[in-house]
């Protein structure tokens, strides 16, 4: 029973800690590529529903780690 309580507050702590920390999304909509700030849960749900949208900063083209040619 006490493995159960220790190994369930591993879990809640570690999904608590994973919307404590946020990332950069390219987000493209309309060809106006801007940066939004978001956790990561919400990032993975942001990528799936907007494909086109990359990881990171944005760059010249619109991208999240593209260099320019």
């Amino acid at each position: 029973m006490k493995s159960k309580i220790i190994t369930s507050s591993l879990l809640i702590g570690s999904l608590l800690m994973t919307t404590l920390i946020k990332v950069d999304v390219c987000h493209n909509v309309d060809n106006n590529p801007h940066v939004i700030n978001v956790a990561i849960p919400a990032a993975i749900a942001h990528f799936i529903q907007h494909p086109n949208d990359t990881l990171g900063q944005c760059g010249e083209g619109g991208g999240g780690d593209e260099t320019p040619e």
